[in-house]
């Protein structure tokens, strides 16, 4: 018999044996760095007991996180580790499904995770969301001159750095918030500011930050001359002015390394030029709508969507509070969402093709897909609630 429960402090042991068993580290059992991490992380841990013994466990944060435009809270799933004797039979599901039922009744809207494979979660009803692209390119291939970039070094915290940030963030879906509050935690988030100015490698230096007008970069170096390179840790930025003079910026150091490393929005013009040639693995990013309700109704349209009232039938058979039809009324303050029972709606789709479509994927192509059926023009407004807030979690918030 097996039990789904909040992780306890004497489960520390426990699972750092799950840790090392399913991700290979801790190397060492009795590492105290590790110890200290999963201590201050056992009230967003949840765990499998069977028979008296954890076989499974994962953690859910109460991240804050902009979608649409909109500061909203997601539970994010993290670190979903289970004993290999104790595989395949269900238990890292029933983890998940209790972890959704508990967002729902919490009332989040949004649940992101990174895959260790994309499959497993997708029979979950996640799906792999458009987002960002790593370059790995040669550094003379930067735009600019960073003579026409007037910039400085600046401390760690330094708050225009973070009023830049609150802004790019803003503008981009499933971005998160570093500067408010953990809703569950009472803490703040200074720690994920902080954890980016750590050296990104064994082999490079700290980070450093430095600010021009409207945007900065905080780049850490690796090496030296031609196979050197430059890691861009974190950049943004508050317009297409702000964007060209980080880029101009970054080329101070040609002649020191030879390459650089930058992560940009999927739609960014310089990382749809160099992706076919210089672009890296990334990692996937997948999420879910948790509850209709909740991640519909804060969505504000952009801009007129054509219609004021958009109706769909919904299959969600791993969170059956959403299964079923749904009337939405498209609001400048807000969406109405309500229950749809018995009226037929202009569109068909599952939990996922829902979530994809709010994630900046063209309702033409999820109908191309077969994960639709019925009116696209119900889809394409629902998508203007986004639309002007692609989808970009950098990798420094990767959690």
């Amino acid at each position: 018999m097996t039990t789904v429960r909040p992780l306890r402090d004497d489960d520390v042991d426990d699972w750092i044996r799950l840790k090392r068993a399913s991700f290979g580290h801790p190397r060492d059992l009795g590492d105290a760095e590790t110890r200290a991490i999963l201590t201050s992380q056992v009230r967003f841990g949840r765990g499998v007991e069977d028979g008296g013994e954890l076989v499974a466990a994962c953690t859910w944060f109460p991240y804050p996180a902009w979608i649409g435009g909109v500061r909203v809270t997601i539970g994010a799933l993290a670190a979903v580790v289970s004993a290999p004797e104790s595989r395949r039979r269900g238990n890292v599901r029933e983890l998940v499904t209790d972890g959704l039922r508990e967002l729902h009744e919490a009332g989040v809207g949004w649940s992101l995770e990174y895959p260790f494979d994309p499959r497993f979660y997708a029979r979950l009803g996640y799906r792999a969301f458009p987002n960002g692209i790593v370059l790995d390119m040669p550094i003379e291939r930067l735009p600019g001159d960073a003579r026409d970039a007037a910039f400085a070094a600046v401390p760690d915290l330094d708050p225009e750095l973070r009023r830049i940030r609150a802004r790019f963030a803003s503008a981009h879906g499933f971005a998160l918030d570093r500067d408010e509050p953990a809703p569950a935690a009472g803490e703040a988030t200074t720690l994920r500011w902080r954890r980016i100015f750590e050296a990104p490698g064994d082999e490079a230096t700290p980070a450093t930050a430095y600010r021009t007008d409207g945007g900065y970069a905080i780049v850490a170096t690796e090496g030296f001359g031609p196979s050197g390179v430059l890691h861009v840790v974190d950049a943004a930025w508050t317009d297409g002015d702000a964007r060209l003079r980080v880029l101009a910026m970054l080329t101070a150091w040609r002649g020191q390394v030879g390459t650089v490393r930058l992560d940009l929005p999927a739609h960014d013009p310089l990382a749809l030029a160099e992706a076919p040639a210089h672009g890296r693995a990334r990692p996937v990013l997948q999420g879910r709508i948790v509850d209709v309700a909740a991640a519909l109704t804060p969505l504000r349209p952009a801009r007129p969507p054509g219609r004021d009232a958009v109706s769909f039938e919904l299959r969600d058979p791993h969170c059956p509070w959403n299964e079923g039809a749904w009337r939405v009324e498209l609001r400048d303050g807000g969406c109405i969402v309500e229950r749809n029972e018995g009226a037929e709606g202009d569109v068909r789709l599952g939990a996922d093709a829902l979530a994809a479509t709010l994630a900046g994927v063209p309702p033409s192509s999820l109908q191309a897909a077969g994960d639709v059926e019925g009116d696209l023009g119900a889809l394409h407004a629902l998508a203007a609630t986004t639309a002007d807030h692609p989808p970009f979690q950098a990798l420094a918030d990767h959690f």
